[in-house]
Formats: structure tokens, C-alpha cells, sequence
């Protein structure tokens, strides 16, 4: 690991030699408290080639750039800022200059809102209340503020058949009370009326013939109209319009969707769809590595579109060291979507109908092998309820063959997603909140089979992510699950820990609740929870390397932390252990290549080095948390 880290290092300043500029140049910032210094030189936005540029295009950019510092303190009521800028020429010893540029803010008060009015054009009620709005409760000023109270009033006249009202503000700046007063006007324009819904669909031209002719698109266009809800004469609502156009591309089979009105003789107005549709069909391969399962392949393909109404049918295959497994799947995106308004995206249900056959090691038995056949039908149904906001349904049944047991098994589980981070993929700033909930039940052939017959479970994960300082980025999560009733061990070992997504360094599920008891021949047995709660905390700091060649590569320091223990018997021996190390991450699209190693298992005995073992190394495709 520190080899690599080394290697990491020694290219960037390879890099760095190569590139070295023709013009040198240095950017210091003084005065700034409101906003650190890694944020006021992102600000500045800096071309890469600005070394490369002969000097006088060199003082022209960086006096543009600064001010863009200037505007982002006025986005935030810094009017009274006073921003200097500077260029110092320094002697080197090859006998040219380094030109020096300084910035220095004196950033003053911060301005508040003070007044807000809304003015319109017509003699119509305006359909908001002023007071509700942010600016008018005498906050400290800031742009994003007015913007978003602009979109409140916008949804509020779409709501009402406005569809093409025009918004503007105008700030008045108070210097001496240091307050902002802000005047919203509003042109309404006539409510719209609908006549009818007319479609036209083509298939996605290749960039590359520019000669290609548009195709008609796959899509049955009298179906795709029946999916409009609004009736003929009535005013269109304009937030069910746009939502209509955000359903659509919500079920990821179009590139583009367009929808304007068209005014008729008669009043009434006529709504154009016109959508680009993607390519429906795709094929992919690849190669992956699961702990427990070992490296293996996987392909995939599927159609999206088939009849012209959204219908998809999928399969898969995956070949693995300790599994094997083929999947036939079903989907509709848009099942309901439409017909309920109130829900921002499409209704997406997928079926999926897997043949599994794998080799694992049971969590108390490392050294022997659970072999197990599955026929498995899984249903899911998510979407939306806001844009933050998004739900999971699930019905899980599947015929497993386990050694000498036979089962019949059936799950079902509610979920609901709070994401308010920057980015789904790959967060920097925000919280994500997962609540779950789930029951289920066993059917088995035998006569003293009664545990699992009936068990009901809660989860429940928060994930914190902060920007720190520079390019230093703090993650923290915090989990906690709990069987309420008593289930198989084949169900309650979901809730066991260990493993790259859980305390790495650790077996996969080797945390876990037991007891030690005799067989009737003497033999010790191991007994594992059944009932088991788990609480979990990760912990990482992501330093993102600050060089642009290196921008996608990240070193990361974990710690990792899990007890499980369980709710329904004292025999049970609790146990708790964790682990702290570094990892590196290089994020490629939407895929993050993970690989970590702890150097430190169970947090205790400082003092003591822990020798090197390929156990203790993690690999995933896909952040920690």
C-alpha cells in the first residue's frame, strides 16, 4: 500500500516536469474567512494551459477570474466587500520572473432580505402568499433563496393553466440599513386550454452518418397519448405537464423529450410530444470479484421496448468461482406512472426469475461447505414520492435445496430512500437516510422444524458526508438492524458483520452472536444468533488527489466498527470488533474501483504490530458506503 501511494506521488511530479511552464505563476488569497481557500481558487477557474499563455493574456485572465471571487461573495450579501487585486514580479535564479498575483478581500456584513413584493401584470389574485416566501423572513441574502422562491411562484401559476409566465427580480440594495429589498414581476400570460395530444417518435441517428436519415421510433404512438391524463377542454395544470416530461425520461428510454402547445382557432391549444428514443436494445460483458464468491464473468442483454409499449425482457448469466447463475427478467417502467400525478417519476416494476447455484462457507463452519440450489422470483416496485424522496417494494420467493434441508421461502420488504446529497454516485456533501422494514416466513418438510416460521426485521442506515478542507472529504455512517422475531440462521445471518462492506479485514458475517453446546456424541457445537441487532459505524477520510491527471484517484483512511449481540437469549455471548486501515479508490464513470486493507483488527492493543496477511485486503467495485 505505501509502494503504491509512493508510486501515486512520484507520477504526479513526473507530471508535473513534463508540464512545466513556460510563464511561472503563483495565486495567494488574504483576508477570506466567509470561504476557504480551496473554494475561492476553484472560483477562480484557472484554464490548466494559463502557464503556457505569454504574460499580458496572463494578467488580462486572472483580473477576469477575480472576479468571479467578487461574485461569488455578492451571491451570498457581501456587498460591502472590498477586493483588491495585485501582481508582484519575483527574480528566480534562471534569471526570469515569477509573476505573483495577490487577492485581498476585506469581505464586511453580510446583507439580509428585507422586503418582498410581487407585482403582476393582470388584475388576478396572485396564487401566493408572500410572507411564505424565504425572502420575506429576513434571512442573510442569498441568490439560491431568490431562485427557488422564482420556482415556487412559477409551479403556483403553472398550477392555475399559466403555462408561459415569465418571472423576473430586481434587487434594490439598502447600503446604509445593509438590507435588500426584492420586487418579483410576473407576466402571467393566458391560461392554455387542451385540445389534443399529437406524438411523433424517431429513433436516436448515428452521429457518425450524417447523412441518416430519422427512422420512426419503436414506440406505439396512440399508446404513448393514452398515457396523457388531461382531458380535452380543461386547463392544463402546468406542474402535471412538466411532470409528464420528466416521467418519460424517468424511464431512461429517450435521449430527448419535447412539449409545446400550439394555439387553435377554437381557444383550445394542441400539446405536441415529440421523443428521441434511445437505442432499445444493449449487450454487455464483464468481469467481477465478490468475497465470498471469488472472481467470475457476467454478460447481459436486453430490449426495452418491445410491442412499442415499454414492455423490457432481460437475462443473465454469471459464472463465478463458488457460483452460478441465469436470469430471466421482466420490467415495465411506467406501470401506473402516468394515472397518479402526484408522483414525480415513473412507476418502475421488474420481475426477475434466477436459477442460483453456490458454494459458501457458513459463518461458524469456515472450514466446510454449504452447497445450495435456488429457483428465485423477485419483484420490485420503486419510485419517487418527491424528488428526494423514493420507495422500494419487494416480494422475494425462492425453493432453496441447503445440504439435506429443503425449504420453501417467502420475504417481503419496504424501503424508503432520504437523499439530499450532492451526488447519488458518488457523495461529497449531503445525508442519505434508509429505513427498512421486512417480514417473513419458512416452510420446511420437518416435523421439529419451528423456528423461521414467522419473523419480522427493521434497518435502518444514516450516512453523513462533509466537505473538510482543500480536497479532504469526511464520510461517516451509522447502521443498526434487529430481528424482532426468531428466525433460521439462513435469514438471521443477513444481520451478521464482516466483510469490504461491513468491518473489513474480517471474514464475510464472521461477527456474530453464539454459544458452544455438546451433540449427543460429545461434539462441541457452535450456536449462532437467531434473534440477532447489530449496530455498525464506518468512518473514512477521502483525500482526492488535488492534480488534475490525478483527480480520479483517492486515498482513504477507514475505521470500522460492529457489535452483534442477541435480543431473545441470554445465552448468547455478544461480540463486537473492528478495524482501521487505508484504502485507494479510482472512480471511473459511474463505477468506483475500491481496494482497502486494515492494518489493525479488534481496536485494541496499540502497541503491537500485526503482520502482513492477503486476508485483511478488501476489493469492490463501489464505495464503502
Amino acid at each position: 500500500m505505501i509502494l503504491l501511494i509512493c508510486a501515486l506521488l512520484l507520477f504526479s511530479a513526473l507530471s508535473y516536469a513534463e508540464n512545466e511552464e513556460k510563464h511561472p505563476w503563483s495565486v495567494s488569497i488574504e483576508g477570506n474567512k466567509v470561504f476557504s481557500n480551496f473554494q475561492l481558487n476553484e472560483q477562480l477557474d484557472i484554464p490548466e494551459e494559463f502557464g503556457q499563455l505569454d504574460t499580458i493574456k496572463q494578467d488580462f485572465l486572472m483580473r477576469l477570474s477575480s472576479e468571479n471571487v467578487r461574485a461569488l461573495y455578492y451571491s451570498r450579501g457581501y456587498y460591502s466587500l472590498d477586493l483588491k487585486f495585485e501582481i508582484n514580479r519575483e527574480p528566480r535564479s534562471d534569471g526570469s520572473l515569477q509573476r505573483n498575483y495577490v487577492i485581498t478581500v476585506k469581505e464586511g456584513d453580510c446583507y439580509r432580505f428585507n422586503e418582498a413584493q410581487i407585482i403582476s401584470e393582470d388584475d388576478e389574485a396572485i396564487p401566493v402568499d408572500v410572507k411564505s416566501l424565504k425572502i420575506s423572513q429576513h434571512k442573510y441574502y442569498n441568490q439560491e433563496d431568490i431562485s427557488e422562491d422564482l420556482q415556487e411562484i412559477q409551479k403556483a401559476y403553472r398550477k392555475q393553466g399559466n403555462l408561459h409566465v415569465y418571472l423576473s427580480s430586481e434587487e434594490h440594495v439598502d447600503t446604509t440599513a445593509k438590507k435588500i429589498n426584492v420586487i418579483i414581476n410576473v407576466r402571467p400570460g393566458p391560461k392554455v386550454l387542451m385540445g389534443n395530444i399529437i406524438t411523433t417518435t424517431q429513433r436516436a441517428v448515428n452521429k457518425n452518418d450524417k447523412k441518416a436519415a430519422p427512422e420512426q421510433g419503436l414506440s406505439d404512438t396512440a399508446w404513448l397519448s393514452s398515457l396523457w391524463r388531461i382531458p380535452k377542454g380543461e386547463i392544463i395544470d402546468g406542474n402535471q405537464y412538466f411532470n409528464f416530461k420528466s416521467k418519460l425520461y424517468s424511464t431512461q428510454l429517450f435521449t430527448q423529450v419535447k412539449l409545446n402547445d400550439s394555439l387553435r382557432a377554437d381557444g383550445l391549444s394542441d400539446v405536441h410530444l415529440d421523443v428521441i428514443e434511445r437505442v432499445p436494445g444493449e449487450a454487455r460483458y464483464g468481469f467481477f470479484f465478490e468475497e465470498i464468491y471469488g472472481f467470475g464473468a457476467l454478460a447481459y442483454a436486453d430490449h426495452k421496448n418491445f410491442f412499442g409499449k415499454f414492455n423490457e425482457f432481460s437475462t443473465s448469466i454469471q459464472i463465478a468461482q463458488h457460483k452460478q447463475e441465469i436470469t430471466l427478467g421482466y420490467a415495465n417502467p411506467l406501470l401506473f406512472g402516468t394515472a397518479f400525478t402526484f408522483i414525480p417519476t415513473a412507476i418502475r416494476f421488474v420481475d426477475r426469475l434466477s436459477f442460483n447455484h453456490e458454494k459458501i462457507n457458513p459463518p461458524a463452519y469456515p472450514d466446510s461447505v454449504e452447497e445450495r440450489y435456488e429457483i428465485i422470483n423477485r419483484g420490485d416496485l420503486t419510485f419517487g414520492i418527491t424528488n428526494n424522496i423514493r420507495f422500494r417494494g419487494t416480494i422475494d420467493t425462492r425453493y432453496v435445496s441447503k445440504n439435506e434441508d429443503k425449504l420453501f421461502k417467502l420475504k417481503g420488504e419496504i424501503a424508503l430512500t432520504f437523499d439530499y446529497t450532492d451526488d447519488y454516485f458518488n457523495p461529497t456533501k449531503g445525508i442519505r437516510v434508509s429505513p427498512t422494514a421486512g417480514l417473513g416466513t419458512n416452510f420446511s418438510d420437518k416435523t421439529d422444524y419451528e423456528d423461521g416460521r414467522f419473523y419480522t426485521y427493521g434497518e435502518a442506515t444514516m450516512n453523513l458526508y462533509s466537505p473538510l478542507f482543500w480536497t479532504l472529504y469526511g464520510a461517516l455512517s451509522g447502521s443498526i438492524g434487529r430481528f424482532f422475531n426468531k428466525g433460521i440462521e439462513d435469514d438471521a445471518r443477513v444481520f451478521y458483520q464482516g466483510g469490504s462492506r461491513s468491518v473489513r479485514g474480517f471474514r464475510f458475517r464472521s461477527i456474530y452472536a453464539s454459544y458452544t453446546s455438546s451433540d449427543e456424541n460429545g461434539k462441541e457445537v457452535i450456536n449462532t444468533a437467531l434473534t440477532p441487532m447489530y449496530y455498525r459505524i464506518n468512518e473514512e477520510l477521502r483525500w482526492t488527489l488535488p492534480w488534475k491527471s490525478l483527480n480520479k484517484w483517492q486515498i482513504v483512511q477507514f475505521c470500522d466498527w460492529a457489535m452483534v449481540k442477541d435480543m431473545k437469549d441470554d445465552d448468547y455471548k455478544d461480540r463486537q470488533d473492528g478495524s482501521l486501515g487505508l484504502g485507494i479508490r479510482y472512480h471511473w464513470q459511474f463505477l468506483t474501483f475500491r481496494l482497502d486493507y486494515a492494518f489493525k483488527k479488534g481496536l485494541t492493543n496499540w502497541h503491537k504490530s500485526e503482520g502482513f496477511t492477503w486476508s485483511r485486503f478488501a476489493f469492490d467495485l463501489s464505495q464503502a458506503f
